[in-house]
C-alpha cells in the first residue's frame, strides 16, 4: 500500500508536538516536508522547535522549510491588541511555544522558502499530495498566489481552523489560527480546493483530560515528551482539566477521515472589525469545504494513542 504524502504546514506549539509525532510515528504517511509558518510563538520559535523536536525524534531527514510569519503583527494590528495577543498566547504555549525542553537541534531548515517548496512538490506529485497546515494559513495561501496551478495538483487540504457552528479560542467569534490571518484564510477557503475543516466545533472536546493519566503509557520517546508536556500544562494552569486536541485531529483526519461526520458548506472569512477571523459557513451540498461537525471522540483518542505508541 503506497504512503499518503503530506506537507506539514505547522506554527509548532504544544498541540502540534503531538500531531508532528503522529505524522513521524504514523507507517501509513509519508512526510515530504515540514513548512513553519508564525503563530504560537515567533517564526524563529516555530523554526527552532521543529528542529529540535525532529532531532529528539531521531528524524532528522525530514526537511524543514522556513515561511512567513503570520500577518498579525505589530503593523496591522494596535500595540494594545498585539500585546493582548502575545499574552494569550504565551499563557497557553509559553514564551518559545512548548512547555517542554528538547535538545537543540542537529540539523539546519533548508535554504529554498516553504512556498517555493510547497509549489514545487505539488508539481511533482500531481494528484498524490496533501496539505495539512495546523497554523495560521499564510504559506498556503501564498503558495496559491504564487502558482495559481496548485489547485489542481494537490489532492486535498486538511486544515485545522476556524469556528463554524461554535464560538471561538482567541476571541468570542475568532478560531486562533485563521484570527492569526484571515486574509490568508479567506483566500484558502475560497480557493476551490477540496478541504476537510478541522475546526473548534471537533477539536475542542475532544481532549485529554486532566485525570487521565494512562492515556498514553509506552515507554517511546513520542510517548514520554508527551506525557511530560501534559504534565506541565496541566501543573502551570492549574484551572485548567483539560488539553484539547486540535491539531492531533487534523492528522487523525488524513487517516481515519470515517471517525468524523462531515458536511459541505461554503466557507468565508471575516477579514477586519470586531469579528476579525470569524468564519462564516453557509450548507451548499456542491460547496468544497467539507466541515467536521461532529466526531467518535472517544475513538478518536483511542486511534491517536495508538499511532502514537508504534
Amino acid at each position: 500500500m503506497s504512503k499518503i504524502k503530506i506537507i506539514l504546514d505547522t506554527d509548532p506549539g504544544n498541540d502540534d508536538l503531538l500531531a508532528i509525532i503522529m505524522a513521524l510515528k504514523s507507517e501509513l504517511i509519508d512526510i515530504r516536508g515540514m513548512t513553519i509558518v508564525g503563530g504560537n510563538a515567533s517564526l524563529e520559535n516555530t523554526t527552532n522547535n521543529a528542529l529540535s523536536l525532529l532531532t529528539y525524534m531521531n528524524r532528522v531527514e525530514v526537511p524543514v522549510y522556513i515561511g512567513d510569519p503570520s500577518a498579525l503583527n505589530e503593523s496591522s494590528t494596535s500595540p494594545e491588541e498585539f500585546d493582548e495577543f502575545k499574552s494569550h498566547r504565551i499563557e497557553i504555549h509559553g514564551e518559545t511555544g512548548l512547555h517542554v525542553s528538547l535538545p537543540s537541534p542537529s540539523i539546519e531548515p533548508r535554504k529554498i522558502h516553504a512556498v517555493d517548496f510547497i509549489i514545487s512538490e505539488a508539481e511533482a506529485n500531481k494528484g498524490e499530495l496533501i496539505l495539512v497546515p495546523i497554523g495560521p494559513l499564510t504559506n498556503i495561501a501564498m503558495a496559491i498566489k504564487k502558482e495559481p496551478n496548485i489547485k489542481d495538483w494537490v489532492k486535498r487540504i486538511h486544515l485545522m481552523g476556524g469556528a463554524v457552528n461554535v464560538p471561538g479560542n482567541v476571541t468570542e467569534h475568532a478560531e486562533f489560527n485563521i484570527y492569526c490571518d484571515p486574509v490568508a484564510a479567506n483566500e484558502v477557503m475560497s480557493s476551490g480546493i477540496g478541504i476537510k475543516l478541522c475546526g473548534l466545533d471537533i477539536t475542542r472536546n475532544t481532549s485529554v483530560k486532566r485525570e487521565e493519566t494512562d492515556w498514553l503509557h509506552g515507554n517511546s520517546p513520542g510517548e514520554k515528551v508527551i506525557r511530560q508536556l501534559l504534565d506541565t500544562v496541566f501543573k502551570k494552569i492549574p484551572d485548567r482539566n483539560y488539553f484539547s486536541l486540535h491539531d492531533p485531529i487534523t492528522v487523525l483526519s488524513v487517516l481515519h477521515p470515517e471517525l468524523i461526520e462531515w458536511e459541505l458548506f461554503d466557507v468565508s472569512v471575516i477579514c477586519n472589525g470586531p469579528e476579525s477571523g470569524k468564519t462564516l459557513g453557509t450548507v451548499n451540498a456542491g460547496g468544497s469545504v467539507a466541515v467536521g461537525v461532529n466526531i467518535d471522540q472517544d475513538l478518536a483518542k483511542i486511534k491517536i494513542a495508538e499511532i502514537l505508541s508504534n
